[in-house]
């Protein structure tokens, strides 16, 4: 199922990028950095099989998230995908945990960042305010979550996980 979300993702990807200017104008947003402290994992799997894995663990896709990037990398990339998981279900969790997807420079891995934050569905204005983001919570149960589940991950230093100038993989 995954698979077939894949264009409403190119669809958001192409709307964020068209609203984020006039909505920057009046002080909103819709592309956000990702920063380096919400990195947790790199999976050694392209990014299809990681989303795969993703909804076998619960993860919906998240078509109305801002689009993230990482302005660290030369060029700035920007995610393949934004996940979310309710611990409680999607209209009872206070809180969520978000998922980034971002292509490892040859196209093999797939960088997982993640982030703990209030649910865009209970509670919309703290979640766009970005309040209460937790990177090193989401990074923990991320961290958990997939050991649990015996998927192997490795924790690559920034400089050899992100793309440079043709390196970067297209989608």
């Amino acid at each position: 199922m995954t698979h077939e979300l894949r264009f409403l993702e190119r669809v958001r990807r192409t709307v964020a990028s068209l609203l984020h200017l006039p909505l920057s104008a009046i002080g909103l947003y819709a592309e956000r950095e990702t920063p380096r402290d919400q990195y947790a994992l790199t999976l050694r799997e392209p990014y299809p099989i990681v989303e795969a894995r993703l909804h076998r663990l619960g993860f919906v896709r998240n078509l109305v998230s801002s689009l993230k990037f990482r302005d660290y990398a030369t060029p700035p990339e920007t995610s393949v995908a934004s996940w979310v998981r309710y611990p409680d279900g999607a209209l009872k969790s206070d809180f969520q945990l978000h998922l980034a997807l971002f292509v490892g420079p040859t196209g093999s891995t797939t960088d997982v960042y993640a982030h703990w934050e209030p649910s865009w569905i209970r509670h919309p204005v703290r979640h766009y305010r970005a309040s209460d983001v937790d990177a090193e919570t989401g990074i923990e149960r991320t961290r958990a979550l997939f050991e649990l589940e015996g998927i192997e991950y490795v924790v690559v230093p920034a400089e050899e996980r992100v793309a440079t100038g043709a390196a970067a993989v297209e989608n």
